[in-house]
């Protein structure tokens, strides 16, 4: 790679944590503000209706468990298919990990019933697992020298 390519590659990464960040705390707000402001609650539940009228929200929802656990077979076979030299970014690995079974859980355990924000949150933590995978998939390796 060019130096030009690893100054992009760094600026996408840095790029992408903080928008991962963004979204981990637009996902914190949207919980906190719908559980202790009653104006929020109401707004939620009139999203949660319109969103439910207008979109197919079950396919959505399956067709997003299906992306994610597609990359986590992805993140897994790119895994494991390294050399045990490059195996340097295993704290992105586990990140990425946890951001996606966190995610997974979240969209299998909760519902609107459970959770007034369910919708806001899930759209929060799909987009924080797509900047997580992307960030896993785009830090490159560099070469090793023992």
């Amino acid at each position: 790679m060019t130096r030009q390519q690893n100054k992009l590659q760094y600026v996408l990464i840095i790029l992408f944590s903080i928008l991962e960040t963004l979204t981990l705390i637009g996902a914190y707000s949207a919980h906190y503000f719908t559980k202790t402001r009653m104006g929020m609650l109401r707004h939620v539940v009139y999203l949660n209706g319109k969103w439910e009228k207008n979109f197919p929200i079950s396919t959505i929802k399956w067709i997003a468990i299906c992306i994610i656990i597609v990359l986590v077979i992805f993140i897994f076979l790119d895994f494991f298919k390294r050399d045990k030299r490059y195996r340097a970014k295993i704290l992105v690995m586990l990140w990425t990990m946890v951001t996606n079974g966190w995610t997974l859980y979240f969209l299998f355990a909760y519902g609107t019933e459970r959770n007034r924000a369910y919708y806001i949150l899930s759209i929060c933590f799909i987009l924080m697992t797509l900047f997580q995978n992307i960030i896993y998939f785009n830090s490159g390796f560099r070469k090793l020298k023992y």
